[in-house]
């Protein structure tokens, strides 16, 4: 959804749902919605810099605490921390997407889905998890237009079937990255267990390795089967 449909969405938000969008949700919206909602508050005369400021400061304590528990982990621990909130982080992607698609009309969905078509095939590549054109973006918005069973126009068709096989060098590289983060961490797990005995947290490691692994050589399967990627649920 480009800036000019944010716009005409957002003017009728209260200051508040506007705020929350900025502070507290903010990671649930694109970087075009949140440059609106900022640019709407400012025109009402609402000091939205010193609220961010505010908000920002009032984070700090959390933030910092969290720095100080990861720089306490052991290195394998710290290894196993990360790729942890890196996967809870890709399992909420689809509540985060799917909220900030759920009011849009098919009409509204569908002009939002050629710009991120448009995004991808301009760069060349889909974006990270925050950009318009990010891979899971592209997919999660696509498995929307199917479930409201939205008649795609020739045009759109056209530019999903030059994405077939960006979208397939990119999953394949992403599980090929899960299955080498398996196998470090299974590897650490299962040495560090056997030299001090065992333990919870080395344990924990290994089995994380192994649900790594797993992801990732059913992940290849997927793609070697070359089942239908685009239009279908996102892997």
């Amino acid at each position: 959804m480009d800036i000019e449909t944010f716009r005409k969405r957002f003017t009728d938000h209260s200051d508040d749902d506007l705020i929350l969008m900025l502070t507290k949700n903010a990671s649930k919206y694109n970087p075009d919605a949140l440059f609106v909602a900022k640019e709407i508050l400012i025109s009402r005369n609402i000091d939205i810099e010193t609220i961010l400021k505010n908000e920002e400061e009032n984070s700090q304590p959390e933030k910092e605490s969290e720095r100080r528990h990861i720089e306490d982990l052991s290195p394998l621990e710290q290894i196993e921390y990360l790729s942890e909130k890196r996967l809870e982080f890709e399992e909420n992607i689809e509540d985060i997407i799917e909220n900030s698609n759920k009011d849009l009309t098919d009409e509204e969905l569908l002009q939002n889905f050629e710009s991120i078509l448009d995004k991808i095939n301009e760069n060349g590549k889909f974006g990270e998890f925050s950009d318009d054109h990010s891979k899971e973006n592209y997919f999660i918005v696509s498995n929307i237009i199917e479930q409201r069973s939205i008649k795609i126009p020739v045009s759109i068709l056209k530019k999903i079937d030059s994405l077939n096989s960006l979208a397939r060098k990119d999953f394949s590289r992403k599980f090929t990255r899960n299955i080498i983060i398996g196998i470090v961490l299974l590897t650490l797990g299962l040495v560090f267990s056997i030299g001090t005995g065992g333990g919870i947290i080395f344990y924990g490691a290994v089995l994380s390795g192994l649900g790594f692994i797993v992801n990732g050589i059913a992940g290849k399967r997927q793609l070697k089967r070359g089942a239908q990627i685009v239009l279908e649920s996102y892997g």
